[in-house]
């Protein structure tokens, strides 16, 4: 079976945020080593070869806060619409402050843009993002965005909402916030997980909030299915419970990444779709540094990675850790009109060992 081309590439622009979220270690780092970074040119490059790989993928910016520097974010986005890929991106909305930024990235910035929001209660999403007034920059970014875009504009505007023991059973009265008052396009869930970046042994954010009842968790998804006519996938809203009945009773949570507790399904598939590449240039399948990855030294080397990844992939198909639940990676989409198809691979064959190591409208869920 020929090998499919990647779906998405994930391109990491910096390591630092000007919030203190307590379920990200981002904020703790700093861009002390940008001088190793992947700079503009060979950027560009990688771009194009993506865009040679599939002419119809996806580039997502990540961060840390990726806006803090306006300038590598607009270089993504600029050279994505020059080369017709489709460029992604989610922030926290600190730094759409008037109407002048909010217009430049309708016009030139990605064509799909997120907002987070841990709640539609300001105090909860404030407490939880480690800075007062966040809720309120965040939402005056979604309603300048929305405000920017022309009638029938084809700029996706979001909003990524974590799902944790606090919110849980309001999900119902954020969903009204974010598409009936603000009248975004989609609340994007994404649920808790293992803190991004996570710097020390213990997680206590992952610990002390994964209190959450998979079944009333179902039963209020299911009600705002109902409301919002949203059309979720029955396979996702399954695996959704069976993740949180597993976090529920996993009994060393508070180690975070360095739980031995797993998932008792397969729901991820990074590694059928995505590329994800640091600041560095390394490419890999998925965010973790626990499988090799391929430092992109020069043009043809995104191609090469991805062709000869396959002992990477043979291994990522017994991960069943916790991330796995994430929006970026997970198998199952949250609604039937997104959902992809079950398996873009041949099931996996028995790894004997590795070989070598390579140094937007349609739906209103997420």
């Amino acid at each position: 079976m020929e090998l499919p081309p990647p779906l998405f590439l994930f391109i990491q622009t910096n390591k630092r945020c000007n919030l203190r979220c307590e379920h990200c270690d981002f904020w703790k780092l700093d861009d002390a080593d940008r001088a190793r970074y992947l700079g503009p040119a060979r950027r560009h490059e990688v771009l194009a070869e993506f865009a040679g790989m599939n002419p119809l993928g996806s580039v997502v910016i990540c961060g840390g806060e990726s806006m803090l520097d306006l300038e590598d974010y607009f270089h993504i986005s600029r050279t994505c619409r020059e080369l017709g890929l489709t460029c992604l991106s989610v922030i926290n909305g600190t730094r759409v402050r008037d109407e002048a930024t909010a217009e430049r990235m309708i016009r030139e910035g990605p064509h799909g843009i997120s907002v987070s929001l841990n709640s539609h209660r300001p105090a909860l999403h404030d407490r939880t993002r480690g800075v007062k007034g966040a809720f309120g920059k965040a939402v005056a970014a979604l309603r300048l965005l929305l405000a920017a875009r022309a009638p029938g504009g084809d700029t996706g505007i979001n909003v990524m909402g974590l799902v944790f023991d606090e919110n849980y059973l309001e999900l119902e009265d954020f969903y009204a916030f974010v598409l009936d008052e603000l009248g975004a396009d989609k609340l994007k869930l994404n649920f808790l997980q293992p803190s991004f970046g996570q710097m020390e042994l213990v997680d206590p954010f992952f610990a002390a909030h994964r209190d959450v009842d998979p079944d009333r968790l179902v039963e209020v998804i299911r009600r705002c299915d109902q409301r919002f006519r949203l059309g979720l996938n029955p396979l996702w809203l399954h695996q959704v419970h069976m993740y949180f009945s597993t976090l529920r009773a996993c009994p060393d949570a508070a180690r975070g990444w360095g739980s031995h507790t797993r998932t008792p399904e397969h729901i991820c598939n990074t590694y059928e779709r995505n590329i994800m590449v640091d600041h560095y240039g390394v490419a890999r399948l998925c965010f973790s540094g626990s499988f090799p990855g391929m430092r992109l030294d020069k043009p043809g080397d995104l191609r090469l990675f991805w062709r000869e990844a396959e002992f990477v992939r043979a291994a990522m198909r017994g991960c069943n850790q916790f991330c796995g639940i994430s929006h970026s990676v997970r198998r199952e989409t949250s609604t039937c009109a997104s959902r992809r198809p079950a398996a873009l691979f041949p099931a996996a064959r028995p790894a004997a060992g590795v070989a070598r190591i390579i140094p937007l409208h349609a739906d209103r869920g997420g």
